[in-house]
């Protein structure tokens, strides 16, 4: 592990989520050469991420430039296995590691050539020893039901979200939270809605804007009269004459 690398990896604009599978690949990559090869399940198990997740935040990682990756062969058409990863930041050209020697002394390293071989003249990189290159443990990632249960309803892409977009969705939920509301409450309320306008396009502010008006089954039962009719499908009069015995 590079804690230049880490450091590097920690000032990257991209989404919290992308970030932390950047973090991962950074903990994993090995000082002299760059390169490190972790499996997407291990990925996924370190960031707390399904295999799916991690490929779509690779993807974005890649597109961003802040990622390189090939993939490996077993050779002799034995299949494929898990992918080789070099970060962007050991291509900088200004770019210098230290590390701490056996005796406390601090050893630079330059960058290395394209073939992730020392460049000549470059003073090698002193080895860490076994104890400190164990890899450390990701966070677990904070899960939040109602924010992940509102983007899916609305079919919104978390890793397309922009500053504005993101606070947004903050406000709907946090009138949401003040009610009371609940995960399943949020997709029946987005069921009724595209139900009563289809077409329409379901956004968190439509959504908590309607969602007083918006019946769900659940409403329609509590509006249930003693007399078996649904109170929206007679007045007050006619209840009246039921409850009496009829007409």
């Amino acid at each position: 592990m590079s804690v230049q690398a880490m450091s590097w990896a920690f000032e990257q604009q991209v989404e919290p989520n992308a970030k932390l599978v950047l973090l991962a690949l950074a903990n994993r990559s090995n000082n002299e050469t760059g390169l490190c090869f972790p499996g997407q399940q291990l990925l996924g198990a370190e960031c707390s991420m399904s295999d799916r997740t991690i490929r779509r935040h690779l993807k974005t990682l890649e597109a961003a430039g802040l990622v390189r990756r090939r993939p490996r062969m077993l050779g002799e058409g034995r299949g494929r296995t898990s992918d080789e990863y070099r970060l962007a930041f050991y291509d900088q050209p200004d770019r210098m590691s230290a590390c701490s020697g056996p005796t406390g002394q601090t050893v630079r390293t330059n960058r290395t050539n394209q073939d992730d071989q020392p460049d000549k003249g470059d003073r090698v990189t002193v080895r860490e020893p076994e104890e400190n290159r164990k890899p450390v443990a990701a966070a677990p990632r904070k899960t939040d039901e109602l924010w992940d249960t509102m983007l899916a309803v609305c079919g919104i892409d978390p890793t397309t979200l922009t500053r504005t977009a993101r606070g947004a969705v903050n406000k709907a939920l946090k009138e949401l939270r003040e009610i009371g509301a609940t995960p399943s409450d949020l997709e029946a309320k987005a069921a009724a809605y595209r139900k009563t306008w289809p077409g329409m396009s379901l956004t968190p502010t439509a959504l908590v804007k309607h969602w007083a008006q918006l019946a769900t089954k659940a409403d329609t039962k509590k509006r249930t009269c003693e007399c078996g009719q649904p109170l929206d499908r007679h007045d007050d009069e006619f209840h009246t004459i039921l409850k009496r015995g009829g007409l």
